[in-house]
């Protein structure tokens, strides 16, 4: 790491959690470049889609614990 860079590493973990968080995020963003429309359109829809399902009742997916469960399970299974 650079001078420069460990420079501003120390300044920023003299930041609170907050301060810390914002600038994560902004350069985080900065690194991921322009959003791409196409992508921010399907994901509003999954999201919809998913909104939808739960108000519809649908039964939730469980707990990441049980998930994984039943994929080494099936997994297992297969050939």
């Amino acid at each position: 790491m650079t001078r420069g860079a460990q420079r501003v590493l120390d300044e920023a973990l003299r930041l609170s959690p907050e301060e810390q968080a914002l600038v994560l995020r902004e350069l985080l963003a900065r690194l991921d470049g322009e959003p791409d429309p196409e992508a921010e359109a399907e994901w509003a829809r999954e999201i919809e889609r998913r909104v939808a399902e739960a108000r519809a009742g649908a039964p939730a997916a469980g707990d990441w614990e049980t998930i994984c469960d039943e994929l080494e399970a099936e997994l297992q299974r297969k050939p």
